[in-house]
Formats: C-alpha cells, structure tokens, sequence
C-alpha cells in the first residue's frame, strides 16, 4: 500500500509539471533557451481554411522553424534544416530542437540533450539502413513517446532533417 501511494504521488507530482505551455510561454522559454540565435516568431499571412495559426521562426542560423498554435494552446513545434549543411548549421539546429523540447517538455537540458542524441543516432542509422535496401522513399524515421508530457519525432532524408514536438492536452 505505501508503494502505491509513493507511486502515485510521484505520478501526480509529473503529469503536474507536464501541463503543456501556452503558445506565449513556449516562445518565451524558446527564447530563454538560445537568446545567441536571436530567435523570433512571427505570424505567417495564410489565405485559406485550416485551423490554428503558424508563427515562422527565424534565428541568426539557416534553421528553418514553425510553431503552430490554436489561440494560446500550444499544437506542434518543427524545426529542419537542409542537407547537405555545414557543421555550424548542424549544431544550430541541436540547439534549436534542444530549445524545443526545454520549452515545450520542461524537461532538464541534459536529459533534453541526451533524448535527442539518441534520437539522432538512430535516425542516422535507419537513414542508412533505408539507402542499402534501396528503399523507395529513403529516410530514417524515429519516435519517443515523452508519457504525459507529449511526442518527439525525428526525421532524417538526403535532402533535409525534421524534428517535431507534439504536447498532449
């Protein structure tokens, strides 16, 4: 009985800090993250249905970057870069992905950094995988199911890298 109690406390105690971020709070801990990349998000002029609103990102980098946000709640982060890239844009983009999931997860830089090096070591090791069966769409494609707190996906092709968050509600 006094293990389930810690354990329930325990999982309590995290799905509170998992509460997703506001669009404001997730652009302002974004910034916090990597105040050297200068980031901004602006609104991007949609003409046409669909729902929710896209804010472009746009740092001192050639990281490309979109937030999509329904009012204040906060939908999908994505970043991506094109390939080839020199090793200063490659390590602006860790950089950025790491912003992403400081922002959106909460999580510790460290174990931000450590998910998402895993991450791309498998994406790169599917990506060759992928090139040696002469798969007819060649990428490297990984998830992490983060629990409570939402999804990281990672994608990897010969012409660009994706990195995407999704919070639960």
């Amino acid at each position: 009985m006094r293990l389930f109690i810690v354990a329930a406390t325990f999982f309590a105690a995290a799905g509170a800090q998992a509460a997703p971020a506001s669009c404001s709070d997730f652009q302002e801990a974004f910034a916090r993250a990597v105040p050297e990349l200068k980031p901004q998000f602006t609104r991007s002029v949609v003409i046409g249905g669909g729902s929710g609103e896209t804010r472009e990102l746009t740092t001192a980098t050639r990281v490309e970057g979109r937030l999509v946000c329904d009012g204040q709640r906060f939908v999908r982060f994505e970043t991506q870069i094109q390939m080839p890239s020199d090793p200063a844009t490659r390590d602006a983009f860790f950089r950025v992905q790491q912003a992403g999931v400081l922002a959106a997860m909460k999580w510790p830089r460290t174990r931000a950094g450590q998910v998402l090096l895993s991450m791309a070591g498998e994406a790169a090791e599917y990506l060759r995988a992928s090139q040696e069966r002469g798969d007819v769409f060649v990428a490297g494609k990984v998830e992490r199911h983060a629990g409570a707190a939402g999804d990281l996906a990672m994608m990897w092709t010969k012409a660009d890298r994706t990195f995407i968050v999704l919070p639960y509600e």
